[in-house]
């Protein structure tokens, strides 16, 4: 059995309830981790749980439970019988049939949470690179300590002193997939691939990846390296170089009045036949949003921030995964954590 507690929004939805109006939305559907924390921020007593609904007038309903009987739960609590509910995320179908059929229609609304997410007035923006200089932190407590046969437990302990030290909270789960995916390890502040799953320990020749994603005043540092503690074989220095080149492309294709899916497009064109993947995700509500969509039609504008994501397989060697947090300003994409966004090779 669904449960639900409502509240009235703060002044920091405003923009989103306004956005919602303009749309014809009766309410919005938040099932996504990022666009629940987001709007949960301004009503810290509720619990994240499975659904948040807002709707047009203020009201904020977080429920919790089975998906579906959890967005039954928030649309009677919200008082929404009828009319059109904007959603972030797809739904599984039986899901969105049976909420159609209860009368309320569901229509996306994935661009529009996405550009809220993503886009910040002025006084937010040092949050932001205060939180990726925290992920920079990490950066120099992984790469200053690397070495053949260390715990990859004892890495994570290496970041998670520094950046509290240097005063980041507890981060947020990386959900972000991958290709060819492997074993993961590592703390709420850094998720870490490429140690050998039996041992635990680094190797010499297989790429270490790591995600950074500390908090700060509510807001996610990002930032992704990967090294390997040898001289690189040329599978692994193609794909390096590879991913390198396809990373700047895509950040030099954020360019204000630009759709951000050309940021997608500029990396594809650069991988070629490589086996890659790429993800832009916004950074507001403590967390990851879902990726954008390679179809979106979000434009990119100065102010926003954005997490940007890359990684190229070496066919038979692991992968290189890179990823910074990025301010769009009127000159284009403004890395902030500015690690080595290129395969670092310690030997």
């Amino acid at each position: 059995m669904a449960t639900a507690a409502t509240c009235q929004a703060g002044a920091g939805l405003d923009g989103l309830r306004g956005q919602l109006d303009k749309a014809g939305f009766t309410a919005l559907l938040l099932t996504s981790p990022g666009g629940r924390r987001y709007a949960l921020g301004s009503a810290p007593g509720l619990a994240d749980g499975t659904v948040v609904l807002l709707t047009t007038d203020g009201t904020v309903v977080s429920a919790a439970g089975d998906l579906s009987a959890a967005i039954t739960a928030a649309l009677r609590a919200a008082g929404v019988a009828d009319g059109v509910v904007g959603v972030d995320a797809d739904l599984p179908g039986e899901v969105f049939g049976r909420v159609n059929d209860a009368g309320v229609r569901l229509r996306p609304a994935a661009d529009m949470v996405f550009a809220e997410l993503a886009c910040c007035e002025p006084e937010e923006l040092p949050a932001f690179t205060a939180a990726a200089g925290l992920a920079a932190v990490g950066y120099t407590a992984v790469m200053d300590h690397l070495r053949v046969g260390m715990d990859v437990r004892e890495l994570s302990g290496n970041v998670d002193r520094s950046i509290r030290r240097a005063g980041g909270l507890l981060g947020w789960y990386d959900q972000i997939g991958e290709i060819g995916a492997n074993a993961a390890a590592g703390s709420d502040l850094v998720t870490v691939r490429g140690h050998d799953p039996g041992t635990a320990r680094l190797t010499a020749t297989s790429p270490l990846r790591y995600v950074l994603h500390p908090l700060l005043e509510g807001v996610a540092g990002y930032a992704a390296a990967t090294a390997v503690l040898s001289k690189a074989d040329g599978p692994l220095r193609a794909a390096g170089d590879t991913g390198a080149a396809a990373t700047a492309a895509l950040l030099a294709a954020l360019r204000p009045g630009a759709p951000l899916r050309e940021g997608y497009a500029a990396f594809d064109r650069e991988t070629g036949e490589h086996m890659a993947a790429c993800w832009i995700v916004a950074l507001r509500g403590g967390g990851a949003s879902l990726p954008l969509a390679p179809d979106s039609t979000v434009i990119a504008e100065p102010g926003m921030v954005l997490g940007v994501r890359t990684e190229v397989v070496a066919p038979g060697r692991g992968s290189i995964e890179l990823a910074e947090t990025v301010v769009v300003t009127a000159s284009g994409a403004d890395p902030q954590a500015r690690t080595p966004l290129r395969l670092v090779e310690l030997y």
